[in-house]
């Protein structure tokens, strides 16, 4: 079972992930920080490449939920 949060400090804007799961190495995998853009964390059996195109789609303008709404549409196995 993995756990995963990701928080954003009102005052400064940064963001910052957190995992905790039995698979050593989670956090070579999962989170996921682009500045100026936000953060995502996957889970620890996942394809880490779905973040990368989540951050795509914010960094184009989409909110969090719209841009994981157009990762997960044209995905299978999600």
């Amino acid at each position: 079972m993995t756990f995963s949060i990701v928080g954003r400090c009102a005052r400064t804007g940064m963001f910052g992930v957190a995992i905790t799961t039995s698979s050593i190495c989670v956090g070579s995998r999962c989170p996921h920080v682009r500045a100026g853009v936000g953060a995502v964390a996957t889970q620890n059996i996942t394809d880490p490449h779905l973040a990368t195109l989540v951050l795509d789609a914010m960094a184009v303008g989409q909110d969090a939920s719209g841009a994981i709404a157009s990762v997960v549409k044209n995905r299978e196995n999600i």
